[in-house]
């Protein structure tokens, strides 16, 4: 009798112990992961934040936001709480990484024409470069100021120029990246190639603006689209919560969920391809 009861029990422990190892090695894969990747996102966009005490907050909102969602409506919204948990820092990032990038790129025709006037009025390539840096505002100057502090050390010019495209992610630096690397090896009229540039980014930048404008109502259908079926989830679960509960309670009231969620995900999808024009 008592080997029988052994058994099962060994096994038990067995499993659990396994289960514990596995779930440890998920959690300090996905640890490391977070502050390699949010660090050095939070440092390109110069945000002095700690990414530990960041992940230990996020780390803690996902226990508490999975524990409510499970104890409220059940597994379903337990996973989708903590997914959306998990997710949230990462697109938090991207989100302050496209920001800033898009800031870069309204700020760079301006701090162009601002060169090629400093290059016609007798500096050289490096003053104005060092007059940008000091004179235009963030994040442009941010950045110029990390290529003048690498030019400095001995660094190239051009390697500079080229992580300062790796790090903002912007195409339109390529041109002028190019446009400086070839003044600088063949010579040539800098200052009017740069303001040639300037004129042709703000024609770009304008076009990018009127498209905005005429696509702001498919974004906010988009919206409505995505929000009216939780809106009317919600009201629906007011007025009755028993039958609405079975959503969150049965196997096909997570089956109904699942294909309510996908149907939202692809509509989602299909307008953002449709309101999202590339210049």
């Amino acid at each position: 009798m008592r080997d029988t009861l052994l058994a099962p029990l060994i096994c038990a422990t067995l499993a659990a112990t396994l289960l514990a190892m596995f779930i440890m090695k998920v959690v300090s894969s996905y640890r490391r992961s977070f502050i390699a990747e949010i660090g050095t996102s939070l440092k390109q966009n110069f945000l002095l934040t700690n990414p530990r005490s960041l992940f230990l907050m996020s780390s803690a909102l996902t226990v508490i936001a999975g524990s409510l969602a499970l104890a409220l409506a059940g597994p379903v919204a337990f996973v989708t709480a903590t997914i959306a948990s998990l997710a949230g820092p990462w697109l938090l990032a991207k989100r302050l990484a496209a920001r800033r990038r898009m800031q870069f790129v309204y700020q760079l025709p301006d701090a162009l024409l601002a060169l090629a006037s400093a290059l016609r009025a007798g500096c050289n390539l490096m003053r104005g470069l060092e007059l940008m840096a000091s004179r235009q505002p963030a994040p442009l100057s941010q950045e110029f100021s990390i290529v003048l502090a690498e030019q400095r050390v001995g660094r190239p010019l051009a390697e500079s120029l080229d992580d300062l495209r790796r790090r903002v992610g912007a195409p339109e630096l390529d041109l002028m990246n190019t446009a400086m690397n070839v003044s600088r090896r063949v010579g040539g009229n800098l200052a009017d190639t740069l303001e040639s540039l300037a004129r042709t980014l703000q024609e770009k930048a304008h076009v990018e603006g009127k498209i905005d404008a005429l696509t702001s109502m498919g974004r906010a259908q988009g919206w409505v689209v995505g929000l009216l079926p939780i809106f009317i989830g919600l009201v629906l679960y007011a007025q009755q919560p028993e039958r609405m509960s079975l959503l969150f309670t049965q196997w096909y009231g997570w089956v109904v969920l699942t294909i309510v969620a996908a149907m939202m995900a692809v509509a989602a999808w299909m307008i953002r391809k449709i309101i999202h024009i590339d210049v």
